[in-house]
């Protein structure tokens, strides 16, 4: 059995205006599996809140996990069969809510990061992680999958005041809700190489600076 045969794949648009829209419905015309959806939003609102979007008008009812995979090819196949059986493992049949990978250059493994990123994201691990936070190793590492409740339902259910945090703001409003942390188990990835002609500008810099106050600002609130 394929192990992704029970997966639906919804490939969303987040306002695009270069040829997204039109690869995509090329794929999903050549696609003979069934299983694959396209939503393409009016304009761009950002990663987090495009993910967001996804989910509720995915139907949230009708699945039992919901996840997102950045689209820029930067994973590989077996990394993402390695996530799905850990999510059998430790969230099926066991008792953590979510299941985050992260870029670790262990011994073997291809990780192969710019140090400008790197740098910036240990730098907000840290910052987030002031005041007795725990927080997962890599928080923005683009391959994510969530066990779907009520309150998992309850935390999505507002915007996210941020496109580059978004996932620590899910961690923040899960505490809100339930009074306890959300349980993840963090997987370490085999392979990984930044895609070609993605930076950090100055511009983004001073956004995720803005951001990272934004998201210290909910850690102190109840």
């Amino acid at each position: 059995m394929d192990t992704f045969e029970s997966i639906d794949w919804l490939f969303v648009d987040d306002g695009s205006t270069d040829r997204t829209r039109e690869i995509i419905e090329d794929y999903l015309h050549s696609s003979s599996t069934g299983r694959s959806f396209m939503l393409s939003l009016d304009k761009n609102v950002g990663k987090g809140d495009a993910i967001r979007e996804g989910w509720i008008r995915s139907g949230m009812k009708g699945y039992d996990s919901l996840g997102f995979i950045d689209a820029d090819g930067a994973f590989n196949k077996t990394d993402l069969e390695q996530v799905l059986d850990a999510y059998s493992t430790h969230v099926e049949d066991g008792d953590f809510k979510a299941i985050w990978t992260s870029r670790v250059a262990l011994a073997g493994r291809s990780i192969e990061r710019k140090s400008s990123r790197h740098y910036i994201g240990r730098i907000v691990a840290t910052a987030l992680g002031w005041g007795g936070h725990q927080i997962p190793y890599d928080t923005q590492c683009g391959l994510k999958i969530f066990k779907t409740d009520n309150n998992f339902e309850s935390v999505i259910q507002r915007s996210f005041e941020t496109r580059w945090l978004f996932e620590m703001e899910i961690l923040i409003k899960y505490r809100q809700v339930t009074g306890t942390p959300l349980k993840v188990w963090e997987v370490p990835l085999d392979f990984w190489n930044d895609v070609p002609g993605s930076k950090i500008t100055r511009k983004e810099s001073f956004r995720i600076l803005g951001e990272l106050l934004k998201i210290k600002r909910l850690q102190k609130e109840k």
